[in-house]
């Protein structure tokens, strides 16, 4: 299946510690591993564009390079690949994120693909409307101005597990894909979802496990069936 291509953007989303960085590190890692796929992900880049842009605007300097970490035991040669470049601006401003990503993508005309670790940060008020139309503005610009793909990750909110405010809205209508990544506490497993795939059919769940060394994929736990309210 196809959940994103160049002059677009898609989103993981879920609720924190769900495991979408996980998923996201194996997305990363998977032109690299020694799998034709990785958790049934692969990240293909174009013909003399391999380079991969991550900015985390989440993690402290321990959880980020614990990121980088995940990511080279995912690799068939258990190295950092080297078209991926790897950034750190958890204490920038929103703009200051911005203006640095626009920058980077001038100076680095072979990167094909921006992952932006988490979305919510380019924004001072994610309630903001006018804020938030704004933003999808911006991500519809530059994927177009760079010709790029731009994979971003938002957080749902914990009482009604939708997208966070107005900004959560517009990817549910803007985003080419949106895929929901949940955690699944009773079995230990972090589900893959497809919520919205504009390019191709929906994918079955994704499961992966972490076996004490490294996460590994899992037969995902069967649909539970659906009961009949009594009127």
């Amino acid at each position: 299946m196809t959940c994103g291509t160049l002059q677009n953007f898609t989103c993981f989303v879920g609720l924190p510690k769900a495991g979408k960085s996980t998923f996201l590190n194996g997305l990363i890692a998977s032109p690299y591993s020694s799998w034709k796929e990785l958790f049934q992900m692969k990240l293909e880049t174009p013909p003399g564009r391999p380079f991969v842009a991550y900015f985390d605007t989440e993690s402290a300097e321990f959880d980020f390079y614990n990121n980088l970490e995940r990511i080279k035991s995912l690799t068939k040669d258990k190295i950092i690949p080297g078209h991926l470049n790897a950034y750190a601006v958890r204490e920038d401003e929103p703009e200051l994120i911005k203006a640095m990503i626009e920058t980077y993508c001038e100076m680095n005309p072979m990167c094909s693909v921006i992952i932006i670790d988490g979305l919510l940060d380019l924004l001072m008020n994610f309630n903001d409307e006018r804020e938030s139309k704004m933003l999808v503005i911006w991500l519809k610009k530059i994927t177009k101005l760079f010709n790029i793909l731009i994979i971003g990750v938002v957080h749902l909110g914990k009482k009604d597990n939708n997208t966070l405010g107005h900004f959560g809205s517009m990817v549910d209508r803007y985003a080419q894909s949106v895929i929901s990544i949940e955690r699944d506490k009773e079995n230990n497993l972090f589900l893959m979802k497809s919520k919205l795939l504009r390019a191709s059919p929906d994918f079955d769940d994704v499961a992966i496990q972490f076996d004490g060394k490294t996460y590994v994929e899992c037969q995902p736990p069967a649909p539970q069936p659906q009961t009949k309210k009594r009127g």
